[in-house]
C-alpha cells in the first residue's frame, strides 16, 4: 500500500458549482485602483462570497482586469488582482467623418457609439452593430455638411 497522497472525491466539484464569475463594466471616470478599494463593491458584497471570480472592464476600452474576491462582509469586499490588460494603446483605426466624428465600442452598456471626438460626447448610443453605427456616422455627416456643397 502507498502512503501518496490522492485527491478525495468530495474535493472534485465542477467549477460553476463551488464559485461565481460575474462581469462588471464601469463608467470612464473609474480607475483601476478604485475596484481594488473594499468599499467600491458595498452595494453588490451581499452577492459576492471568497473565491468568485470577477472580470471588470471600463466602458471606454482602456482597460480590463480580472479579481478574485478574497472576503466579504456587510459593506464590502477584499478583491485582489489576477490580471490587468491595459488596451488604451490597441485601438483600431475606425473610419471617421473629418477630425471629429468616429465610430466606437464603447462597451456592452453603450455598444457600438457615434462620437465627436473634441470632447468625447457620445451622440449616438447602443447600436448593435458597427455597421449600423456606421450608417449613424454617415447620416449626422450629411446632416452637418454645409449647404452648397
Amino acid at each position: 500500500m502507498t502512503d501518496t497522497p490522492a485527491l478525495l472525491q468530495r474535493r472534485f466539484a465542477l467549477a460553476e458549482h463551488m464559485r461565481a464569475i460575474y462581469f462588471v463594466t464601469v463608467e470612464e471616470s473609474i480607475k483601476p485602483e478604485d475596484v481594488l478599494r473594499p468599499d467600491f463593491w458595498r452595494h453588490v458584497a451581499s452577492q459576492l462570497k471568497p473565491y468568485d471570480l470577477i472580470e471588470v472592464a471600463v466602458d471606454s476600452c482602456e482597460w480590463r482586469m480580472e479579481l478574485l474576491v478574497c472576503d466579504v462582509w456587510h459593506c464590502g469586499a477584499r478583491v485582489v488582482e489576477l490580471s490587468r490588460f491595459d488596451m488604451s494603446g490597441q485601438e483600431e483605426e475606425d473610419q471617421s467623418v473629418g477630425d471629429d466624428l468616429r465610430v466606437k465600442w464603447r462597451g456592452p452598456v453603450n455598444k457600438w457609439c457615434v462620437v465627436r471626438t473634441s470632447d468625447g460626447v457620445i451622440l449616438r448610443a447602443g447600436l448593435e452593430t458597427k455597421n449600423v453605427a456606421l450608417e449613424n456616422l454617415s447620416a449626422l455627416a450629411i446632416e452637418r455638411a454645409p449647404i452648397g456643397n
